[in-house]
């Protein structure tokens, strides 16, 4: 990303394997969850968590290593005009979720992670896109509001059917 200093493999992995229960929740109060903390969300963090703890830890962190190095070094944004299927694109308009803002400068940080716009400009580049924003819902909406997440998603997905 833009004006975000680049991390190896080898450090993000390291970085990784320091991963805890209270580094994960912290990450997603402040960019999934836009400081409002709920209890049912604690369960999404142990799961998480969970792969870190396990036998496989190394594997889960050298995996997540390599997705952060994909999205710094192999941006995919230029192939999006590609897209002929229909896309259904759901965002929280208060999504935030932004890698590798703990490594930026504050000015660079201020400005990473704003998804809505980032999801706007998607639809406006993918052919066949419809953009579903919430308000008031962040990263995970399907975890803050599944009931109304799984309603929206069901529609599109019918109405995608229906325009075969």
């Amino acid at each position: 990303m833009e004006g975000v200093p680049y991390e190896t493999v080898d450090r993000a992995y390291e970085s990784e394997l320091a991963t805890t229960y209270d580094s994960i929740k912290s990450y997603q109060l402040r960019f999934y969850y836009h400081g409002q903390w709920r209890p049912q969300y604690d369960r999404w963090v142990a799961m998480l968590v969970g792969l870190y703890a396990g036998a496989g830890k190394g594997r889960v962190a050298w995996n997540q290593a390599l997705t952060s190095d994909m999205i710094y070094t192999q941006p995919v944004v230029h192939e999006l005009r590609n897209l002929r299927a229909k896309t259904l694109l759901l965002i929280g308009d208060l999504d935030r979720a932004a890698p590798g803002a703990n490594r930026a400068p504050p000015q660079v940080a201020t400005r990473l992670g704003n998804y809505p716009e980032l999801a706007r400009r998607a639809a406006r580049t993918i052919p066949e896109a419809e953009l579903v924003e919430f308000p008031g819902l962040g990263h995970a909406p399907q975890v803050e509001a599944p009931d109304v997440f799984r309603k929206v998603l069901l529609a599109g997905l019918a109405g995608h059917e229906s325009q075969k």
